[in-house]
C-alpha cells in the first residue's frame, strides 16, 4: 500500500502503518482516523510548561558528541575515565544518568544524559567549577580532533512519565530507543494533555517506558521519549501490541499532527553508563 502524505504547512510528514491499523472500540469509530487528525481542540496554556508539565525543579542535559569515524573506542576511553569521576565529585552538583553510543540511526554518535537535582541552580554552580576543573579542562581540549561535532539540550521531565524513578529502577540488559520529536510551536501543552493519557496504555509487563522530557534551553519543541526493550524483536512486538490498546491510535491520530519532524535512534549502554 502507498504511503500517505499529510502536508502540515511547510512540513510533510509520511504516515504509514497507523492507516492500516484497525481502530479502537473507543466509541469514536464513525470517525476515520484522517478526520479525527484534524479534529483539534487546544486548550490554551495559562502558566509556564515547566509549572503545568513538570513535577520537580529537577533538570537534565542531554549531551550529543559526533564522533570522528574510527576514533569511538579512543572517544569512549576518555569519557569513561573523567564522566564518572565528575558525577562522583560531591563539589559539582551534576550526575550521570546514563552514557549511549547509537546503534541504529546517527553512526558515530555518543550520548550523555546529566541530573541537576538542585535545579538550574545546579546548571550554574556545575558549569562554573568545571571551568575551573583542571582535569575537565584538560579532556575538553583533547576531544578538539576526535569530535566532529557537539550540543546539548536543558530539559525538563514530564511530570506522567516518573522519569527519575524509572531511571533508577531500569532492569540492565536490552536496547534502549530514544525517539526524538520537535513540536510545532504552541503544541507542547497538547502533546503533554495527549501523551499523560497515551503513557497510561503503554506501561505494560512488556512495554517499558523509562523516561520523558521537554527542551527549555537548546533547541526548543524537543521532546524526548526513552524505552527499553530487550532486543529489536521485542521492541516489534511490544509496538504492535500498542495498537491493541483500546484508546492508542485515538493518541496517534491527535499528536501527528503536532510533529514537525521525528526521528528514532537505537542505542546500547557505553562501559560506564550508570543505566545499563
Amino acid at each position: 500500500m502507498a504511503s500517505s502524505i499529510l502536508r502540515l504547512g511547510r512540513q510533510s510528514l509520511v504516515l504509514c502503518q497507523p492507516f492500516v491499523r484497525p481502530l479502537s472500540s473507543s466509541g469514536t469509530n464513525s470517525k476515520n482516523f484522517v478526520s479525527r487528525i484534524f479534529d483539534r481542540r487546544i486548550e490554551p496554556a495559562t502558566a509556564a510548561h515547566s509549572k503545568q508539565l513538570a513535577s520537580a525543579n529537577y533538570v537534565y542535559e542531554l549531551q550529543f558528541h559526533s564522533v570522528q569515524p574510527g576514533r569511538m573506542e579512543e572517544y569512549l576511553e576518555q569519557a569513561g575515565t573523567i564522566l564518572p569521576q565528575i558525577s562522583e565529585n560531591p563539589n559539582i552538583p551534576r550526575r550521570l544518568m546514563a552514557s549511549w553510543s547509537v546503534d541504529v540511526g546517527r553512526q558515530d554518535q555518543a550520548i550523555h544524559l546529566w541530573l541537576y537535582e538542585s535545579g538550574y541552580q545546579g546548571v550554574h554552580e556545575a558549569k562554573d567549577r568545571l571551568a575551573k576543573d583542571k582535569d575537565y579542562v584538560a579532556y575538553i581540549r583533547s576531544q578538539a580532533n576526535i569530535l566532529r561535532e557537539r550540543h546539548n539540550q536543558v530539559l525538563m521531565e514530564f511530570s506522567f512519565w516518573g522519569s527519575l524513578d524509572a531511571l533508577r529502577s531500569c532492569e540492565p540488559g536490552g536496547i534502549f530507543e530514544l525517539r526524538s520529536y520537535q513540536l510545532q510551536p504552541g503544541t507542547l501543552m497538547e502533546w503533554g494533555q495527549e501523551w499523560s493519557r497515551g503513557i497510561v496504555k503503554r506501561k505494560t509487563a512488556q512495554d517499558k517506558p523509562v523516561g520523558g522530557w521537554f527542551s527549555q534551553i537548546g533547541d526548543l519543541y524537543m521532546v524526548h521519549h526513552l524505552w527499553s526493550y530487550r532486543d529489536l524483536q521485542h521492541r516489534k512486538e511490544v509496538r504492535e501490541s500498542a495498537w491493541l490498546q483500546p484508546g492508542w491510535d485515538e493518541v496517534v491520530a491527535r499528536t501527528v499532527p503536532l510533529i514537525r519532524w521525528m526521528e528514532s535512534s537505537i542505542l546500547r549502554p557505553t562501559p560506564f553508563s550508570p543505566l545499563q
